[in-house]
């Protein structure tokens, strides 16, 4: 077994172009080595199996009958690692994968479908599996290798991330076109307070990141509803006439719905929203061009960045 270990992928090309040509000389011209080295890996493939493969005739040889049957299976061997080396070019020239992306819900919408959009006029044989998670979740993923790529709130808290900024964003006041406050150039939260709102469950970030400004305002709201999802949130906000708070990326690919953000004036926290890679490991090419879409859709090129919101 450990003879057998020591056969090499560059002998079974080597047996094989001297089975083909059935010289030694022809073998080297069309494998581009010298003559010797054709037949030290002959005499080496011969030593390691034990057996003689060829029968030598002059210049000229041929297989032996335990040759020619080696020769079938050497032959699928080579095959089997040729289509192997193709498959791992291929992939890295995108020409078939899979990636895996974590997104939390404010920006599923907002910037997922037009990276796809691009992705599959691009490269149609990448099969992409996006995951809406809450961004904690998304980290652990993508520090775990689940996920190649995250889109989410940049928490910069874990050294095995590497983060990268696209956009700053704020949460703002988000209602119907005919509520009165929606012709406001901004409002402070303290309009809250006679207000009944609609808002998303503590399972999300910015819900408990809405509780503190609440708090530290001083402003005690009246919750309507609290929903599980973004769209069922919007569409709330809609039918019900409830104003909510959520991040103005949130309106963005729901136009159709016509809300009105208003900022608020007195809200300083930010979201810092962007990418998220493993540190540690090479990006794939199908999640480094994944990102460049996401990159091309919101801050329109890879090299230039968006100011952060004022």
């Amino acid at each position: 077994m450990r003879a057998i270990a020591s056969i090499e992928i560059r002998h079974l090309r080597t047996f094989l172009a001297v089975a083909e040509t059935e010289n030694f000389t022809r073998a080297a011209e069309r494998l581009g080595i010298t003559q010797p080295s054709i037949s030290q890996q002959i005499k080496e493939l011969e030593s390691a199996l034990s057996t003689a493969l060829f029968v030598r005739h002059g210049p000229r040889v041929r297989l032996t009958d335990v040759g020619r049957t080696f020769r079938e299976r050497a032959a699928l061997v080579v095959g089997k690692f040729s289509e192997a080396c193709r498959s791992v070019a291929d992939a890295e020239n995108l020409l078939f994968g899979h990636l895996d992306v974590g997104v939390i819900p404010a920006l599923a919408v907002a910037w997922i479908p037009p990276a796809l959009e691009r992705m599959t006029q691009a490269y149609p044989g990448i099969v992409v599996s996006v995951h809406e998670r809450s961004s904690s979740d998304i980290e652990t993923e993508v520090e775990s290798g689940r996920y190649e790529v995250g889109v989410g709130i940049l928490s910069r808290t874990s050294p095995r991330l590497r983060y990268e900024r696209l956009l700053d964003d704020r949460m703002c006041l988000v209602v119907p076109p005919t509520h009165a406050l929606a012709t406001k150039s901004s409002v402070p939260l303290r309009v809250l307070a006679s207000e009944r709102v609609a808002l998303l469950s503590p399972s999300f970030l910015w819900r408990h990141m809405t509780d503190e400004a609440l708090r530290r305002a001083n402003v005690r709201v009246r919750i309507a509803y609290e929903l599980e999802t973004i769209d069922t949130l919007m569409r709330t906000t809609l039918r019900c006439n409830t104003p909510t708070l959520v991040p103005s990326v949130v309106l963005e690919g729901r136009e159709d719905l016509d809300l009105v953000a208003v900022p608020v004036s007195s809200w300083t926290p930010r979201l810092e929203l962007g990418l998220m890679w493993l540190e540690a490991a090479q990006t794939a090419p199908a999640a480094r061009a994944f990102a460049d879409f996401i990159r091309t859709n919101v801050i329109g090129s890879p090299t230039r960045r968006k100011k952060p919101a004022k």
